[in-house]
């Protein structure tokens, strides 16, 4: 019976501390991300040296100031409404590092004729709602409007790379009072405490699952660049063409 317990324990605390990384995301059908974070074009929309030249800009950028700006084209949302289906795509690749969410991402649907961009809020004090909605105005709308989805995601992703580009764009982060319920101390012993129940009792069955849903991309070294933890939640303005 007590073995039972610590099991049971074991399996609540794992769900506790992970619930915001499973989440919701299973129930939209977000891609995977391949190649570097900057860039998935999986509506294929722009041509190799737009997207090289994307790719450059990126890397550039989170080199400079460790701030990331990303674009994802997409066929359909599958019936989601564009803002979920963006906010849920910016924590699904974690865009931004984790300790400044200083990330932006520029979210097009063909089939929806949507497009949103979505700030972390790291980042919001930069690009406000107000701005993010003008620069859709005035760099994609039109584009999108004449039939150049490419042309309305160069202008934009160079719009928003623009406003981040300063290095210390990231730096005015404003307070999410009680967004997380748990001090990072306390978060540590409780994730040492489930791996080592994990291992064990379940021959680390569960850490494992963790570490693969994690691989898909957090260095910056020689290989794909993914994504540093970040999270959205700092505004954003959509528009429809």
């Amino acid at each position: 019976m007590k073995k039972r317990t610590v099991s049971s324990l074991c399996l609540v605390l794992f769900v506790l501390v992970f619930w915001d990384m499973g989440g919701a995301a299973a129930s939209l059908p977000i891609p995977k991300p391949a190649g570097d974070i900057y860039v998935q074009d999986l509506a294929n929309i722009l041509s190799q040296q737009e997207e090289n030249e994307l790719l450059r800009l990126g890397r550039m950028i989170e080199d400079k100031t460790s701030n990331q700006v990303a674009v994802l084209t997409v066929e359909t949302t599958g019936g989601a409404e564009i803002q979920e289906f963006a906010n849920e795509a910016f924590r699904t690749y974690g865009i931004g590092q984790s300790e400044k969410d200083n990330g932006v991402m520029l979210v097009l649907a063909m089939k929806e004729k949507k497009i949103w961009i979505e700030v972390g809020y790291g980042l919001e004090g930069v690009i406000p709602d107000g701005r993010a909605g003008r620069i859709l105005d005035e760099r994609a709308v039109p584009m999108l409007q004449e039939g150049k989805p490419n042309i309305a995601i160069m202008q934009t992703y160079s719009e928003l790379a623009d406003a981040v580009s300063n290095e210390n764009a990231g730096d005015g982060r404003q307070d999410r009072g009680q967004e997380s319920a748990l001090p990072g101390w306390l978060l540590v012993v409780i994730i040492a405490a489930v791996v080592i129940l994990d291992f064990k009792f379940f021959g680390g069955t569960l850490s494992y699952a963790l570490i693969s849903m994690l691989s898909f991309g957090r260095g910056n070294g020689g290989g794909p660049r993914g994504g540093g933890g970040g999270s959205s939640g700092g505004g954003g303005a959509g528009r429809g063409w």
